[in-house]
């Protein structure tokens, strides 16, 4: 592939809700603008971008993938990108490192969840966006409802550019309202129909008053003349685009591709080239600007696995240019990489590169540590951006190796994938005594199951995790234990008088000795304390950790010869647990806060599984045309969450989750708890 200069470049994410077509879209893209010679299929495995196992296997997109083509001497990166909510995170890495969005809404279902999240992370990342209609060709779409919608809960500045031409009911082609070009139903030019001009007129005047409000100029002129000239309405458009102000609509249909080439002239005609870009915010200092004669610096946006070359490091180019091999410093790690095997992509075939310039999307192989998320730098020009701000986990789950001895790989399994994905984390969690992995859904996790398979040979399962519970007290209590034993020899004699009483939640443990007079000898009381810290490590409701208690020992008396540490701390420690029981225990569980976001018809079954899992509605608010939920639920009630929301929303809801805060359980809910944990003990 030949050389670009930074203007030349264009890198667009391709976004949406799940099953609304975007891969057929992008191969449909790369066929029309020549990057590939036929025409891929999701349906006959073909595809270009779902080029993996997994994804042909399940026709879904579960990661990101790039390919690039020439159009009018510019070269467009097109990245795919997942639709499930399980795969958000490989969506965001891509936005992160894109010039523009293209935003499919099918054109009979209409906006979904999907694309109202995915269009929040575009807004966030402050890109300009294209909106695309798919299969306008199929029976019930609707291209006007759809119109309506994009405005209500997108932006009102939503704006045909691209529109059908219907014969009756039925699709017969596209026109374009700025060009005045049309294509019939099976992509050839033709004139723009009788029936279609008015139409085209009244979009083409929303254009050029969208153009006049992008610049005081142009505002100037369209009073004074009624309208722009065709140069005044391109640049009032493409300011427009860059700053947000409009969001111009397309459609068409990708099989056969009809509508394509409209968008790819719009991509190099109106999206901002990557010198264009807003400057990249670092933690410390001034912000990176795409000046290609700067400092090299990079960030990682994604890394995949390749069979052939091993872990393949995906980065977006930010400043400054490399021709050749070049040694760079990873910021993040503190630790210096070679760049000297380099490739463009284009699904899994690759091809060498010999530069890299701002803006453009370059595969590096053979790095010795850099992840997803490090950036890179020239060791003179060092820098540290902030962060790519990834979804929290939703799903957890434990998980364990199904063949003895397969531990310790399973854990450099585990740890790979989570460098791959930082939507995937690993816990080993000492408090429960289980592995967890953390992830976006249960297909997210099944999904990286079979990833670990194929990289470590590892065959394992997930099951339910248990809960890290917290016990504390909410009363005081008194009493003593004496620890004597006598078994010839020297004996063990330990005896203490303890008091313990609640602190204020989130005070901690708190540990005192009143004792006086010498009864229990100084150089003891350190025992006595190591005996109830090690007594709250196993409370006696569930056997987990208590918090917030104070004890004292008070007095209690010792033996000159059969007194040890170690009798004074076992006396400690059962006086303890016999005064836990006494103080009124009360069992914590761990509270999540959720945001569920689900179209008007399914809020009332959504409430309804909510308040079956002990949860308590906090609030709702209308968001983009969707209902937003807002609920406080015990973690224990949230085991496949993610496929039960599928269920009741029939795919079409999503929610996001964070820790809130620790909360007693109800009573008839500890007293199970307990009697299964006083079983497990028997």
């Amino acid at each position: 592939m030949k050389n670009y200069s930074s203007e030349k470049l264009r890198t667009v994410s391709v976004l949406g809700h799940g099953s609304v077509g975007k891969t057929s879209f992008c191969d449909a893209m790369l066929f029309a603008g020549g990057g590939c010679e036929r025409l891929g299929s999701v349906d006959d495995g073909t595809s270009v971008f779902d080029y993996t196992s997994e994804s042909r296997e399940k026709k879904h997109s579960f990661g990101s993938s790039i390919a690039t083509l020439d159009w009018n001497n510019h070269k467009i990166n097109i990245i795919d990108t997942p639709g499930l909510a399980d795969f958000h995170g490989e969506t965001i890495g891509a936005i992160s490192a894109s010039d523009m969005a293209v935003l499919l809404i099918d054109g009979k279902d209409g906006v979904e969840v999907g694309s109202f999240k995915t269009w929040s992370f575009a807004k966030k990342a402050d890109i300009p966006v294209f909106i695309y209609v798919s299969r306008v060709d199929r029976e019930n779409a609707n291209f006007d409802r759809v119109v309506e919608q994009a405005k209500e809960v997108f932006n009102k500045h939503v704006v045909p550019v691209v529109f059908p031409i219907m014969d009756g009911d039925s699709f017969a082609g596209v026109v374009n309202a700025i060009t005045g070009k049309a294509v019939d139903a099976a992509g050839n030019e033709i004139a723009v129909p009788d029936s279609a001009k008015d139409l085209c007129e009244d979009y083409r005047m929303q254009l050029i008053e969208e153009a006049a409000e992008a610049d005081e100029e142009l505002m100037d002129v369209f009073f004074a003349n009624e309208t722009l000239t065709e140069a005044e309405l391109k640049k009032g458009i493409r300011l427009a685009i860059k700053n947000r102000g409009m969001f111009p609509l397309y459609c068409g249909s990708s099989l056969p591709p009809i509508g394509q080439k409209f968008v790819l002239d719009a991509i190099v005609e109106y999206s901002p080239s990557p010198l264009e870009a807003t400057p990249v915010p670092v933690t410390d200092g001034d912000p990176v600007s795409p000046d290609p004669r700067g400092g090299f610096v990079a960030r990682a946006f994604s890394t995949k696995h390749d069979k052939h070359v091993g872990d393949m490091v995906y980065i977006k180019i930010l400043s400054g240019s490399v021709d050749g091999s070049h040694e760079v410093i990873n910021t993040t790690r503190h630790q210096t990489e070679r760049l000297g095997n380099y490739y463009y992509m284009n699904g899994s075939s690759r091809e060498d590169a010999s530069k890299m310039v701002v803006g453009d999307i370059i595969a590096v192989a053979k790095l010795k540590g850099t992840i997803t998320n490090d950036v890179l730098c020239d060791k003179s020009h060092q820098v540290k951006l902030v962060p790519i701000s990834f979804p929290n986990p939703v799903y957890r789950a434990a998980i364990r190796a199904r063949k003895r001895g397969d531990e310790d790989k399973m854990g450099a399994g585990l740890h790979k994938l989570g460098a791959m994905d930082p939507t995937f984390i690993t816990k080993n969690e000492s408090n429960i005594g289980q592995t967890t992995v953390n992830g976006m859904g249960e297909l997210h996790l099944m999904t990286m199951l079979a990833r670990l398979k194929d990289l470590s040979g590892v065959d394992a399962e997930l099951f339910k995790p248990r809960i890290a519970y917290q016990e504390t007290i909410t009363r005081k209590a008194s009493g003593a234990y004496k620890h004597r034993k006598q078994s010839g020899g020297r004996g063990q004699y330990g005896h203490v008088l303890m008091r313990i009483e609640p602190t204020p939640r989130g005070e901690g443990y708190v540990f005192a000795s009143e004792v006086s007079g010498g009864n229990v000898p100084t150089k003891y009381i350190p025992a006595v304390e190591k005996g109830v810290v090690e007594a709250m490590h196993k409370g006696p409701i569930s056997g987990s950790e208590v918090i917030d208690v104070k004890a004292i020992v008070t007095d209690g008396s010792s033996h000159a010869v059969d007194s040890s540490d170690m009798a004074f701390k076992l006396a400690a420690s059962k006086c303890f647990q016999n005064l836990m029981m006494e103080a009124g225990p009360i069992l914590l569980e761990p509270i999540m806060s959720l945001e569920i976001t689900v179209p008007d018809d399914y809020m009332g079954d959504v409430m309804g599984d909510v308040n079956s899992r002990r949860g308590k509605i906090q609030g709702m608010e209308a968001q983009g045309g969707f209902q937003v939920i807002m609920a406080a639920v015990p973690q224990a009630e949230l085991y496949q969450y993610t496929s039960s929301l599928r269920s009741l929303t029939q795919a079409r809801g999503s929610f996001t989750q964070s820790f809130s805060h620790y909360e007693a359980t109800p009573r008839e809910v500890q007293q199970k708890i307990m009697d299964d944990y006083q079983k497990d003990e028997d």
